[in-house]
């Protein structure tokens, strides 16, 4: 029936129910209220209370307690319940678990070849979500038919596995759907008996099973199903805007101003299209600060953009406003989790570096955290520095190296890896083994409330797989241990807040005091369908609901969220700079009302939410800090030289303060690796004297190279040892003119310093590594390896005192230089001009320094082409100086 009186529906229902039985107040106990959800039925029991003017009196009161033991003023309530809790308080035993079904399912399609290379873990999950529709539908028995009636035979493969499925799941009535059958069955049976009224509201989009109920409900007791009214003046409107689609919208806006001259929305909703995510959280909590201030506590945050939405709840913790998240995290999104992930990965691919360091700073493993940082921070240091990207054998090796002996928490971690056995084995088996494994590496997941969550679900997941003799590998073990992590949520229980952040479902038949729809755009609302087996078209075909069902529904809810006080409707007009456009629902209720008052709905400014009271940080300028004498280092290589010229912080950064970017243990060979064994290959190759025979030494600089490649990862290296390849002839070809007009090798990476004195720092080396020194008399002549473009080269060699590597190696060996680029053929020296006055470039750096050391500034002045691959740009910030 339907229900006047305006607001919200709870209110009206306990109105109805208070004026109904008056005669047997303060006791409705004999009454049966059905709800859509708990929560709702909460609400409700407040609602009848306050009407009613009495306190509400617990349903779990002892049985055969007397009224009088109670004041005056109480209500006792009816029973007021949703429908499946309803009847699962008359089931009897245990339903099978899904997890169980689930892995029947997987049972079922691991034997179907023409699957391929399906993930059998995902269809299982779709096909038994559609398993449990159909038994809701009550299709199940006749589906295999009813396909192949609408397609002729077409899809006679996709027909028999769903009959597979059927018979698998459901042909022994032991699915949920039939358990809640054979429930409500018992409930009709039990309504006959007693004959007591029955209410119901908001229940939603009901299954054939539940209509079916119901139906014999009403033949057994008085049933009432209450329906919005949509007679009072915001239901009206929205409901011409949303529910009606004849006459025409124009039509039915003149109709709508001529029954209603004033707007009833102009006070009520108010829209904020954003610009970008930032903007309509911002304006969210604006919206929601004034809510607040009006006095107005009960608040729904609608989460129809989850990430829109995380961050408003961001925003209003800062404004010291709680807000209780009923929608959640995926339980595979939370760090308890993300540590059970490394610390798989690290048992699947032999400890890879990244997840191995992860973990090691997870607080949830191995003990107190600070107890072994220290030694943490030295073998990742380590780690990196020797490039051991993976390897339990060769992380070992390393920390026996560099602490004598396996540190204890190291120890542990090797321990749970090898009791980690690996043989295929059920689901259940291998949970076992992984919670054996947490056990050795003496998690604390059960001390944060997502780890206890997650431990609890690993539990009750081995419990209900207990029977499950299918045995598994460790790859599709872990696939189906994150789809079922993906499956769980976590909430957090412990914030209590007047302020819920939830989902429109979720919302149904419940009160609130004033709303924000978050993310009302047309991706949105209405939700899109998820891609399934069956088109939207054959499951109307079916019987199945519809994308037109659900949006329906959404509808419907939103209207009875919207009517209850002041709502606000906000999206982002802009999504990955596209236009995203606003909900058709929006964009229906601006046209009507455009067209039925000649003004457009008022829209939330963005504004700046309320927060605490913090200082503002200063003005970002050029940074040019000074250092004194002391703080400058004493040995200067061409490179902080080089640093110095480009850019004075950069070498303040470097030099002085020691930051430095810390190194890769990848196993990619990158051009800087390339570079490093090429330079370990020449140094070897002249070192051993090779012959002046073209062939021979052409061969031993082969034979080198491929026992330097050999010892890299073969999948990185192939394609840097090829391009060496190639260019091996060219460089023999080079070395042999070299040595025919007289020069001879002397040495190779061989490092040189020379003193000097700074006034005001005191006494300074000047240092360098030099690639190759060859010799020819007396005379020495310097040559740097470089696997850049010649022509790159060129440009440095135009402008020696800006590119100061090659004429400082001149100086400190007192030679000739050259670079030699080792990138392609030919091959050939690219020299240092003979008239470059080195002594001058290279002398430039002490009075730098004597300049510095008297508290000149080291402002951030390098150019674009520096600053790009600047490690210190983050501390300068350069982009945004004012």
């Amino acid at each position: 029936m339907h229900i006047s009186g305006g607001g919200a529906l709870p209110h009206a229902v306990a109105r109805y129910l208070l004026d109904q039985y008056a005669d047997r107040l303060p006791d409705l106990s004999g009454l049966t209220v059905l709800v859509p959800n708990h929560r709702a039925g909460q609400d409700f029991a407040r609602a009848l209370a306050q009407a009613a003017g009495r306190a509400v009196l617990r349903q779990d009161r002892p049985q055969g307690e007397c009224l009088a033991a109670y004041p005056l003023r109480v209500l006792i309530p009816p029973t007021i319940t949703p429908l499946k809790a309803w009847a699962d308080g008359v089931t009897g035993g245990r339903a099978e678990p899904q997890a169980r079904r689930l892995a029947r399912l997987h049972g079922v399609l691991r034997r179907v070849d023409w699957l391929g290379a399906v993930d059998r873990w995902a269809l299982a999950g779709e096909l038994l979500a559609l398993a449990d529709e159909l038994s809701a539908a009550r299709l199940g028995g006749e589906i295999g038919a009813r396909i192949r009636a609408l397609h002729a035979g077409s899809l006679d493969r996709e027909t028999a596995l769903i009959e597979a499925v059927w018979q698998a799941l459901n042909s022994d009535g032991r699915d949920p759907q039939a358990r809640y059958a054979r429930a409500l069955d018992a409930l009709v049976e039990q309504i006959g008996a007693a004959s007591q009224p029955i209410y119901g509201y908001a229940l939603g989009t009901l299954t054939a099973v539940e209509q079916q109920f119901l139906a014999r409900c009403a033949e057994a007791a008085p049933l009432t199903l209450f329906e919005p009214d949509t007679e009072a003046a915001v239901a009206f409107t929205l409901h011409q805007a949303w529910q009606r689609t004849d006459p025409p919208l124009r039509d039915r806006a003149a109709a709508l101003a001529r029954r209603i001259p004033a707007s009833p929305l102009q006070a009520r909703i108010t829209l904020a299209p954003a610009p970008h995510l930032e903007a309509e959280a911002r304006a969210v909590a604006t919206w929601v600060a004034g809510q607040l201030n009006s006095g107005r506590r009960e608040l729904a945050l609608i989460a129809l953009d989850r990430e829109s939405a995380r961050r408003v709840r961001a925003l209003l913790e800062r404004m010291d406003v709680l807000v209780a998240d009923e929608t959640g995290w995926t339980l595979s999104t939370t760090a308890a989790a993300a540590v059970i992930d490394r610390w798989l990965e690290c048992v699947a691919s032999d400890f890879p570096y990244v997840e191995l360091l992860d973990l090691l700073k997870s607080p949830f493993v191995l003990g107190d955290p600070a107890a072994r940082q220290d030694q943490e921070l030295t073998f990742e240091l380590a780690l990196r520095r020797h490039g051991v990207s993976q390897g339990m054998a060769d992380i070992r090796r390393l920390a026996h190296s560099e602490f004598g002996a396996l540190p204890v928490w190291l120890a542990a971690l090797f321990d749970a890896r090898q009791g980690f056995e690996q043989r295929r084995a059920p689901l259940a088996v291998w949970l076992a083994r992984l919670a054996d494994s947490l056990v050795r590496l003496g998690t604390t997941l059960v001390a944060d409330a997502a780890g206890a969550s997650v431990i609890d679900t690993l539990d009750t997941l081995r419990r209900d797989l207990a029977d499950d003799t299918e045995k598994y590998g460790f790859n599709e073990w872990r696939r189906w241990l994150n789809l079922a992590l993906e499956s769980e949520s976590f909430i957090d229980a412990s914030v209590a807040s007047p302020l819920v952040l939830t989902s429109l479902p979720a919302a149904r038949g419940r009160l609130f005091d004033a709303v924000a729809v978050i993310g009302a755009d047309a991706r949105h609302l209405p939700a899109r369908p998820a891609p399934g087996l069956f088109s939207q078209a054959t499951r109307a075909q079916l019987g199945l609901s519809t994308a037109s069902d659900e949006a329906e529904a959404a509808t419907t809810d939103l209207m009875q969220l919207l009517i209850q006080g002041p709502a606000l409707i906000s999206w982002q007009a802009w999504n990955n700079d596209e236009p995203n456009p606003a909900s058709p629902l929006v964009l229906r209720l601006q046209a009507l009302h455009r067209a039925a008052w000649g003004t457009d709905l008022p829209e939330q400014t963005i504004g700046t939410p309320p927060t605490q009271a913090s200082p503002l940080p200063a003005a970002c300028v050029q940074p040019a800090p000074t250092v004194t004498a002391a703080q400058l280092p004493r040995h200067y290589s061409p490179t902080a030289y080089q640093t110095l010229l480009d850019c004075p912080y950069r070498f303040f950064a470097r030099s002085v303060l020691g930051i430095r970017e810390l190194d890769e243990a990848d196993d990619a060979l990158d051009k800087s690796d390339y570079g490093n064994a090429l330079h370990r290959i020449l140094k070897a190759f002249h070192d051993s004297s090779p012959p002046l025979e073209r062939d021979a030494a052409l061969a031993q600089l082969n034979a080198r190279s491929a026992a330097e490649f050999a010892a890299l990862p073969a999948y990185t290296a192939a394609a840097w040892a090829s391009q060496w390849d190639s260019i091996q002839p060219a460089y023999i070809d080079a070395w042999l003119a070299h040595a025919s007009a007289g020069w001879r090798y002397e040495s190779g990476e061989t490092d040189f310093a020379v003193p000097h004195t700074v006034e005001g720092l005191g006494e300074i080396t000047l240092h360098g590594r030099v690639d190759r020194v060859d010799a020819k008399g007396d005379a020495r002549y310097v040559i740097d390896y470089k696997t850049s473009a010649a022509q790159n080269l060129k440009k440095k060699l135009k402008a020696p005192d800006e590119a100061v590597q090659l004429p400082f190696y001149a100086w400190l060996c007192e030679a000739a230089a050259a670079y030699l680029p080792i990138n392609e053929a030919p091959v050939a020296a690219l020299e240092l001009d003979s008239e470059t006055d080195v002594a001058a470039i290279i002398l430039r750096l002490p009075e730098l320094l004597e300049a510095i050391a008297r508290h000149a500034a080291l402002p951030a002045h390098g150019i674009d082409s520096v600053c790009k691959y600047c490690e210190a740009r983050g501390l300068c910030r350069k982009g945004m100086w004012q």
